[in-house]
Parts: structure tokens; sequence; C-alpha cells
């Protein structure tokens, strides 16, 4: 297949089994699924619960304050967002899941939304939180043009069957001089080499970009930033966040010994800014403004 970022036809097979297939573009070194689901079919996955891990009677049932790494990386979106401009307005958060970040949204000022393709999530956000949400993807949503001043996508786009596709529809949606956020893993990450390598040693099996098809994509910086420009986003910056083994997977690994092993790779990327997380920020700039 053709590559969706840089068109190139040439790749070679990283991954295979039970039929799923990763890739490596042989031109920007993206790696993708070959053959993905289509929106569609990961909805319905999304819908009934099989990807997310999360059983549907369960979200929302944690209603206390984010974890103080996620407030802290909150905190840093909204305040880079006010640097760039957008210190209020519309903004649109995709894949709203359990909501908050619409919550700190609101709180900073902003006229939050939220989109969001699980059914459970969807009636959680909008009847206990009382929070603007819309049940479905972006693309059926069907927002007017230019209706937002900043858009969000917190761990979301590695999820997406067509990356670019679902970029140039923020382009549309974002008003002249509006700010794209995302969040994504990084496939180049100081984790992902050291796990990738051990496990290569070892011959275990080793899917580059978690299971599939939870992720379908393996962004690093310099594709996440190929990404948004095939969109025709103007990138202003692709920044490291906190390692997962201090963040979002702090379980990570299934001794002590092999917890205390991750936690200190962790702690050493984060000193060589090569953390397994990364966020970008881009803008729909004035040379875009017709």
């Amino acid at each position: 297949m053709k590559c969706l970022l840089c068109e190139s036809d040439r790749s070679r097979l990283i991954w295979r089994q039970n039929g799923s297939r990763i890739e490596r573009c042989g031109g920007c070194g993206v790696l993708f699924t070959v053959n993905p689901p289509s929106q569609a079919e990961l909805n319905a996955l999304y819908e009934d619960g099989k990807l997310t891990g999360v059983p549907t009677e369960r979200i929302g049932l944690e209603n206390g304050p984010p974890p103080a790494w996620k407030q802290r990386e909150h905190e840093v979106i909204l305040e880079r967002l006010k640097r760039l401009g957008v210190s209020g307005g519309a903004l649109l958060d995709v894949g709203a899941f359990d909501g908050m970040f619409l919550k700190n949204a609101k709180r900073s000022g902003f006229d939050a939304t939220g989109v969001e393709p699980l059914r459970e999530a969807y009636l959680h956000v909008r009847d206990t939180l009382g929070l603007n949400l819309v049940h479905g993807d972006l693309h059926s949503a069907a927002f007017p043009p230019g209706s937002f001043a900043a858009v969000t996508l917190l761990d979301v786009i590695e999820h997406i069957a067509d990356p670019v596709e679902e970029l140039r529809e923020v382009f549309r949606l974002l008003k002249p001089g509006g700010v794209l956020v995302m969040t994504t893993p990084n496939a180049a990450g100081l984790m992902q080499r050291v796990v990738g390598t051990k496990r290569k040693i070892f011959g275990q099996p080793w899917c580059p970009i978690d299971d599939i098809p939870w992720h379908l994509w393996g962004f690093t910086p310099p594709t996440i930033r190929l990404c948004a420009e095939r969109a025709g986003f103007r990138v202003d910056s692709v920044v490291p966040l906190e390692p997962s083994p201090l963040s979002t997977n702090q379980d990570l690994g299934s001794t002590g010994w092999k917890k205390a092993a991750l936690r200190a790779a962790a702690e050493a990327s984060k000193l060589l800014r090569m953390s397994d997380r990364m966020m970008g920020f881009a803008l729909k700039g004035e040379a875009d403004r017709s």
C-alpha cells in the first residue's frame, strides 16, 4: 500500500501475527498496520469495549481528580494554547472518553465540546458531568467549517485508520489561526528501543506499536510533523511528555526488579529527551486564511 504520509510505495515487514502485519515505510519511516479495520469497524469495537479493555459499566466510577501527571499535562496544554494566542473560545476534544480534559478546559475558560464513540463514556460525560458531547466520530459529528479555536486529539491519532484525513477534517473545523494539539506514543523512544532489544535477544515476540487493532500507527517526532503538514498545518513544536512507566503505564513490568529497571530507563529517557510519549502543536496559519 502507498504510505498516507509520504506516498512512498516502499515498505518492509516489521511484525506479523495471526494475519496482522506492521510495516515500516521506506520513505518516511512511519510504522503502519497493513489493511486496518475501517473506521466504522473500529467504532463498533470501541462500542462493545473490546479495544479499551475497560468494562463499560465501570466508566465514570472513579470521579475524583485526574492523576497528578495527567493534571500537569493538561495544564501544560492549556498554558501552551494561551502562548499560541488561544486563551478561550470554542475547543473540541476528539475522543473525550471520561471527560477529564473537557472539565479542565472548561475550568480554564474554554467553551468545551467533545466527541466520543463509546456510548457509555458519552452518557457519563453528558449526564453525570453535564458537559457538551457528541456521540460518534469526528466525521459523523459534521460540525460546520471554522467552528473551533482549538482541537485536541489526546492519545487518539494512533487509533485512526486514516490519520491524514482525520487531520484534514480538523483543519476544516478550525478557525484561521486555530491550534491543533496531539499527544501520541513515540515509536522511537528509548523505552521502545530498550524493550525491543531485550525481546530480540531472548527471542520474544515484540509488537512495536502496541496490540493491533488498538494502535494502528507508530509515529516519531518527524512523522507526526509530516502527518500534520500533509493535512495543511504549520507545525509549531513536538515535545516529549512524561514517559509511560511514570504516567500512563505505571504498572509496567511483571516483577519488582523489572518495574525498577523500566522506571530507571524512563528517567534516563527524560534526560535524553527520548520519552516514549510526545505532544505536538500545529497551527492553521496566516497563509491558510483564504
